[in-house]
């Protein structure tokens, strides 16, 4: 029988070195803490992202407003020295001065084209023409949106990403 308690004794001393960690809920708490601040973090960024991206959205497409309103009258803007600018080289500045606050558009992603019979493109939209009076016209404009962390720009298969607006309108009938 002395064995027998002795070996019992033995057994409760044994599990309770086994369960008595397990009894400490300090460790839990900080492992929840820094999977919930994980996740927390990721949406923060990505909110602050998508946020960003927006913005260069919008004011892409306003941007292509503004140069497509200049366009459509027949207007045309003057350089810093005064001299009269041609229409596309004046829808061109108009997109950059309105879109300069946010993004840095370079020039040669601004395409002024006109549109043909079908409404489709023309074969090389590079050509550089405003369009006479009443003729149907397209502004194309391409920004690279670049992203803050890799995190989210993994998502999207590289750091930047490619955005477009564009907008079709038709020429007054304005006198050159």
């Amino acid at each position: 029988m002395m064995k027998r308690k002795r070996i019992q004794h033995r057994r409760i001393s044994l599990s309770k070195k086994i369960f008595r960690p397990c009894q400490n809920e300090a460790g839990i708490s900080a492992v929840e803490t820094g999977a919930t601040m994980l996740l927390f973090i990721i949406a923060l960024f990505s909110v602050i992202e998508f946020g960003w991206y927006f913005v260069h959205q919008t004011t892409l497409t306003a941007a292509v407003r503004d140069g497509i309103r200049l366009g459509a009258i027949g207007d045309s803007l003057s350089d810093e020295s005064g001299n009269q600018m041609s229409r596309e080289e004046s829808i061109r500045q108009a997109i950059k001065e309105r879109a300069d606050p946010v993004m840095d558009i370079d020039p040669s992603n601004i395409l002024i084209f006109p549109v043909q019979a079908n409404w489709t493109d023309p074969d090389d939209p590079a050509v550089n023409n405003a369009g006479g009076a009443g003729a149907f016209m397209r502004v194309r404009v391409q920004y690279n949106h670049t992203f803050f962390t890799s995190l989210i720009g993994g998502f999207f298969g590289g750091q930047t990403i490619q955005m477009q607006s564009e907008g079709t309108y038709r020429n007054e009938n304005f006198i050159l």
